[in-house]
């Protein structure tokens, strides 16, 4: 086998992007399960250098970090799912946007560093579909209930 020779830190260079804004595209949105039993949506993003290859990138999306969710959703042009309470892996799937890109480091050297979602950018047109909604309010939450009690 022939090939090019490089130094840790070219190979370093080739799989981890510096901390900064990329665009991305969604390739894959998956419903799963964390470890501790709460539902997630697993994504696969392709994060996109500057001469337009890309990195693979997993993310992870839950309820105790509700406010990545909402930016997910809101750059990938979900709100109404988000509205509604009810977004799906696939939902996410061939979306694009931007997002904030960090590093993480293994403290225990036991893995190489690797890239990962901080956030997902929001830009203006998305933002305002959030907030156009009008909250519900509990008198009109309480009056979709059905009033029939059942025992």
């Amino acid at each position: 086998m022939k090939f090019t020779p490089k130094s840790d830190k070219e190979l370093n260079e080739d799989r981890l992007l510096p901390v900064g804004e990329y665009d991305f595209t969604i390739s894959k949105g998956q419903d799963t399960v964390s470890k501790k039993g709460n539902e997630m949506i697993e994504l696969l993003i392709r994060v996109f250098k500057p001469d337009g290859t890309f990195i693979l990138v997993t993310d992870y999306l839950m309820e105790s970090m509700l406010y990545k969710v909402s930016h997910a959703a809101q750059a990938c042009g979900l709100a109404d799912k988000y509205n509604a309470g009810n977004l799906l892996g696939d939902d996410f799937e061939g979306k694009s946007g931007r997002l904030k890109l960090g590093i993480q480091v293994d403290k225990e050297g036991n893995y190489p560093d690797r890239n990962v979602v901080k956030d997902y950018i929001v830009d203006k047109d998305h933002a305002t579909s959030l907030k156009a909604q009008a909250p519900v309010s509990k008198v009109s939450a309480l009056a979709d209930l059905d009033d029939e009690i059942p025992f």
